[in-house]
């Protein structure tokens, strides 16, 4: 009894007990139980093998086999997500991997894992992730557009398809850059990254064989594409890629029409489901992380961001295409309230919530998404005549920390079935549902 006694008085103080009280109004404002980040030091640490299909077993079993002896713990493949490795240990530092410094595995959640994965992305899709830094999720959607897998003799693919990233901020589109140097290789050649507003970027996919200098020589001889500097000047002009290769920032790429079959909208958000995010500000200051999530009224307006963004990306989705929203907060407000005031706008005819194919076999669990229980709560919550809008979204899941075994995520795939009304610059109609106090 003595020993045990001992042992919980030695047991560190739990991650909720040191959160912020301005923090933690904001937890009870968004309906999140502050004991979710009490699982945070039992989650693993995820890892994901770059350019998965195209190596051999034995070298994959290499990598899992160093990475296991350099982090001195057990290290396994998460089933039914491709590439992702978990790593009992989650101290362990990527810096004192050989993989992570031989750029064979990068830092990634599962959970932002499935969410790229529900896009169900194949060669010769081209494919928009509008909130695209730091960059992980970027780099997967380039690799499932790789098809060279494993033992293939082909030098050049047959399709290409192509990954246009979008970021507002200078320093996160630097740091989306700099992994794609590090770690993308050949699939480099697929990306193409914009500085730009996601609310209102409106670049079209590439043009249809970008990537054959036959035919952009063609198109130069026949519009007088411009060489060498005024090339470079024109490269650096309005409406051109930030980073790109020379292929993918030639103006026949760029005077491409078509929309995008696959659209990635992972939303700013306030982050708050990331345990490990939130984990940081114990060492960086609590304050911080009020400034991040609670000050200059980020509650209310990141919904409308949000809406804002998913509006776009529905916009620039070609019909018969698949747009996944998603989010790591746990707020039911940035997530169910921002997915039924989209399902309000677009009718079953437009917009379909789909389930995501990879829940079959897959060792994560999912949780349902948030809704009233009963009919008090309905009428409290005011959604009574929004029971129809929630059914819509029944194939939206969540990402639950206390039974995931992940950090949280909120993830809804939709099939854009039709065009419909263009709603991305009426800003009076982008309001989530039933969300309170909006200031637009």
């Amino acid at each position: 009894m003595a020993v045990q006694e001992s042992n919980e008085a030695l047991e560190a103080p739990r991650l909720s007990s040191k959160l912020s009280d301005s923090f933690l109004a904001f937890l009870q404002d968004n309906h999140i139980d502050p004991q979710v980040y009490d699982v945070f030091d039992k989650l693993p640490r995820y890892v994901r093998i770059i350019r998965n299909r195209q190596r051999c077993s034995e070298e994959l079993e290499v990598i899992v086999r160093n990475i296991s002896a350099d982090a001195g713990c057990k290290v396994h493949p998460v089933a039914g997500i491709p590439g992702f490795l978990e790593i009992a240990d989650s101290t362990v530092k990527l810096s004192q991997l050989r993989a992570y410094n031989s750029g064979d595995i990068v830092g990634m959640d599962v959970s932002s894992g499935i969410a790229v994965f529900a896009l169900s992305v194949a060669p010769g899709d081209n494919v928009l992730d509008l909130c695209c830094a730091p960059g992980a999720k970027l780099l997967l959607l380039a690799d499932m557009l790789n098809n060279d897998a494993c033992g293939t003799n082909e030098s050049e693919p047959s399709v290409k398809g192509s990954v246009t990233g979008v970021d507002i901020s200078a320093h996160r589109a630097a740091t989306c850059r700099s992994l794609v140097k590090k770690h993308a290789g050949s699939d480099k050649a697929f990306i193409r990254l914009f500085l730009d507003d996601g609310t209102a970027f409106d670049r079209k996919a590439p043009q249809d064989r970008w990537w054959d200098p036959k035919s952009i020589k063609n198109s130069a001889g026949a519009s007088g594409e411009l060489q060498g500097k005024a090339w470079r000047k024109q490269r650096e002009s309005k409406g051109q890629p930030w980073f790109a290769t020379k292929l993918l920032s030639s103006a026949y790429a760029c005077n491409g029409t078509d929309l995008y079959d696959r659209v990635l909208v992972d939303a700013e958000c306030t982050h708050d489901g990331s345990l490990a995010h939130v984990h940081k500000y114990e060492r960086w200051g609590w304050e911080q992380l009020d400034t991040c999530v609670i000050n200059d009224n980020r509650s209310t307006s990141v919904p409308i961001l949000q809406t804002k963004l998913l509006e776009n990306g529905w916009r620039l989705l070609k019909p018969g295409g698949i747009l996944v929203y998603s989010t790591c907060s746990l707020s039911r407000y940035q997530n169910e309230y921002v997915l039924g005031g989209f399902l309000s706008r677009h009718s079953e005819n437009e917009a379909c919530v789909e389930p995501s194919p990879l829940l079959e076999g897959s060792s994560v669990t999912m949780s349902p998404i948030w809704m009233p229980k009963n009919d008090s709560e309905w009428t409290s919550h005011n959604l009574v005549n929004e029971k129809h809008l929630f059914g819509r979204m029944a194939h939206a899941f969540r990402l639950d920390p206390t039974v995931s075994n992940s950090s949280g995520m909120f993830v809804a795939r939709i099939r854009k079935l039709k065009h419909g009304s263009d709603l991305s610059n009426r800003i009076e109609h982008l309001v989530p549902l039933g969300y309170p106090c909006i200031e637009q």
